[in-house]
């Protein structure tokens, strides 16, 4: 990341340089094959709503290819919701299992974001370690992701499967979720402004090789960081506190990432710009009245102010 920054604990807060410097550049004459495939598995019959937002926000992010991988009675449900998105089942029935044969077809995608809105459950956990074992490329965990792999695996069972992954992986939790991932007290982590959650979030990152976007990780920022960096991005407003914007964030950085940024970069600028999206929205509607497809809606203008 470029750029200065100002200082907080320590850590540097990025910036609209840093976030210009992190986007693939666009070319004047190119296709959709320059800027890569993003790839979303997520959904579920109770939960179709988080494959909707994240592909409306992964639209806004650069790919050249956006497809959602979900079980099959949510394709049919979501046949023409997001038409510029790709859409393919993963499994039988409405729920996720684990079918390889179906799933095989997603291991060819650049960049993957897995877990929302997937539901809670063993099978949606044996999903997650089969991309875990068998992908090869930039994988972003998120949600119930990370729920299931957390309630299914155990906290050292996870650090097993992220330790022997073939990807490179990025996991976005919210302070609960980063609670149960590493078997800490989420109140524990709270204390001191979060200053306890910003270190375990460093350390987690740096014991298990993967980048970690920890949600609300001290006051109102939040914590990107890998095994060598760590940034805060101050950017956002209360009225992202609403179920949605987390699977919107999740489309928008798989998106980045599979169009040539890697999933430190894209985690820093999706959070940016998703915050940025949201600052800009809320000055027409009000914080109140913020919802995760008006902040898709605003994505295009945070980009265009760089």
């Amino acid at each position: 990341m470029k750029g200065e920054n100002c200082v907080s604990d320590g850590i540097r807060v990025l910036n609209a340089a840093d976030i210009k410097a992190a986007l693939p550049p666009r070319k004047a004459v190119s296709n959709k094959g320059d800027y890569g495939r993003a790839a979303i598995a997520a959904g579920c019959m109770r939960y179709g709503g988080a494959a909707v937002l994240a592909a409306q926000a992964a639209l806004c992010g650069g790919a050249g290819y956006t497809a959602l991988f979900v079980p099959e009675k949510l394709r049919l449900c979501l046949t023409g919701r997001v038409p510029e998105a790709l859409t393919f089942s993963a499994c039988r029935g409405g729920e996720w299992e684990l079918d390889g044969k179906r799933l095989r077809n997603i291991l060819q995608y650049g960049a993957i974001a897995a877990g929302m809105g997937m539901g809670n459950t063993k099978s949606a956990a044996k999903v997650i370690a089969y991309l875990l074992k068998n992908y090869g490329g930039k994988l972003l965990l998120d949600a119930d992701g990370l729920n299931s792999i957390a309630a299914t695996y155990g906290v050292r069972g996870v650090a097993e499967l992220f330790r022997s992954k073939k990807s490179a992986v990025l996991i976005t939790p919210h302070l609960a979720e980063f609670a149960r991932l590493t078997g800490k007290d989420m109140r524990e982590l709270l204390k001191n402004d979060g200053e306890l959650a910003v270190e375990e979030a460093k350390k987690y990152a740096a014991r298990n090789c993967v980048a970690v976007l920890l949600k609300g990780a001290s006051g109102a920022k939040t914590l990107i960081c890998d095994g060598n960096r760590a940034v805060f991005n101050a950017t956002g407003n209360s009225g992202q506190a609403k179920g949605g914007s987390g699977d919107t964030l999740s489309g928008l950085i798989v998106s980045i990432a599979a169009s040539g940024a890697s999933l430190f970069d894209a985690a820093c600028a999706g959070a940016y710009l998703a915050g940025r999206a949201a600052e800009i929205a809320a000055k027409e509607v009000s914080e109140y009245a913020l919802t995760a497809t008006i902040i898709s809606g605003n994505i295009g203008k945070a980009i265009q102010e760089l």
